[in-house]
């Protein structure tokens, strides 16, 4: 008996060892075939996009599976700047930021800066996929990052992130193989607790649906009656109805006969409980005034509650929001909803920053930012181990990435600073 024992405990040992080794070996074939495939990508995208000559250069181009695009001024200073843009929806075709500051494209404003002896030159990526797709995202910066440094070899690199790009940025300059960058400016990113984030967008959902459930019900019947879409609800932090996303997409006023003017009392109640920042001082009675700005910062959270939701619920393979054990106010009751833990896990391994940048890294953020909260600026403060590489400042401020040209221009030089220039 007892050499059978050892018998089947030498088999299951030799074959553990045997499957251990396939194990590694299949993946370290993958990382080989994954870098060959990309090195293999990258020799074709240096075959079409244009050499510098001391000329302009504006192009663009799919590469891979993304659009990517390259603007080099005439009087270019040798410097590159790539810009991680933030989040689309998932339901949107992929496409090249076009983001703003101040009415200012944000490509514009980089080629229009003059540092040294010339103006920065730009580059972007649409990414590979929308949504919360922060590991993809990761690897497209990567790779435009590698491709500038072989094609155009600029005498430094530098990327800068906003929102989800900050947190893109954030996670692609933590990397340990990260030597492409050599600095970075994050911008209002979700950097610090990537958990609390969606602890913060699920508890705003799950109060909504308790304050607002009458108005709701009463607005998607109305859509029903006129137009084909058969909701009952707008769905939980465990999941949205898809016939919603697409109400969403089809009525940008979709949520104008909830969020009402004569409603005002609930909204203060909701940003009070949420402690989102009123950009302004509320009256006794409240005015439209007051209306319209709350109007606006509720919706923009409930555009991630919409369509955000099932997103990441798809790429963590679970529901990652949890508040089995959270107190409301005593006359909320609450939609109880466990956590998968294989989601918090993937979260932790997909979303979380390990605080250890490679790299000197600008941090800005606004104090009143309703989107990401200024929690995530204090958190990776505190998380750093780096903290001779942070660069950070916190403004005074109401609103989701509020920075004014020249608070940029200014973030910009000290990143490039910061880098020996």
């Amino acid at each position: 008996m007892k050499k059978l024992v050892i018998s089947i405990l030498k088999i299951w040992h030799i074959l553990f060892l045997g499957g251990l080794l396939i194990f590694l070996t299949t993946n370290c074939s993958q990382d080989q075939v994954l870098e060959e495939v990309q090195s293999d990508a990258l020799l074709k995208a240096q075959s079409k996009f244009p050499k510098y000559e001391g000329n302009a250069i504006d192009y663009s181009a799919m590469v891979n599976d993304d659009y990517i695009e390259i603007v080099i001024p005439e009087d270019w200073n040798g410097i590159f700047i790539v810009y991680a843009h933030g989040y689309v929806n998932p339901t949107a075709e992929l496409a090249l930021p076009t983001d703003e500051i101040e009415g200012i494209p944000i490509k514009n404003l980089i080629t229009n800066t003059y540092f040294i002896n010339g103006y920065f030159a730009y580059a972007s990526t649409s990414y590979s996929e929308n949504g919360f797709a922060v590991k993809e995202a990761v690897n497209d910066i990567k790779f435009l990052g590698n491709l500038i440094k072989a094609h155009y070899k600029p005498t430094k690199l530098f990327l800068g992130g906003v929102s989800e790009g900050g947190l893109v940025a954030m996670k692609m300059l933590e990397r340990e193989d990260q030597d492409i960058y050599d600095a970075g400016l994050v911008v209002c990113g979700p950097i610090g607790n990537f958990q609390k984030q969606l602890q913060y967008f699920g508890d705003f959902h799950v109060l909504f649906n308790f304050l607002f459930a009458d108005e709701i019900q009463e607005a998607l019947d109305s859509y029903e009656e006129n137009e084909v879409y058969e909701l009952d609800n707008i769905g939980s932090p465990k999941g949205v109805p898809v016939e919603l996303m697409q109400l969403w997409d089809d009525h940008p006023d979709l949520f104008s006969n909830i969020i009402t003017s004569q409603n005002i009392i609930k909204l203060i109640l909701l940003t009070n409980y949420m402690d989102i920042d009123i950009p302004v001082a509320i009256p006794a009675i409240p005015d439209q005034q007051t209306f319209i700005i709350i109007n606006s910062l509720v919706k923009d959270i409930l555009r991630f509650n919409i369509m955000a939701t099932n997103d990441m619920i798809e790429r963590v393979h679970g529901v990652p929001y949890d508040n089995t054990e959270t107190t409301y106010i005593n006359y909320f009751p609450f939609l109880k909803i466990e956590a998968d833990k294989q989601a918090l896990h993937r979260v932790e391994l997909l979303y979380e920053t390990s605080g250890s940048p490679n790299v000197p890294v600008v941090i800005r953020h606004t104090t009143g930012d309703h989107i990401t909260p200024i929690f995530h600026y204090y958190e990776y403060l505190a998380k750093t181990d780096r903290p001779d590489l942070i660069y950070p400042i916190e403004k005074e401020a109401f609103g989701h990435c509020n920075f004014t040209i020249e608070e940029i221009t200014e973030a910009i030089g000290t990143m490039v600073t910061t880098a020996g220039n």
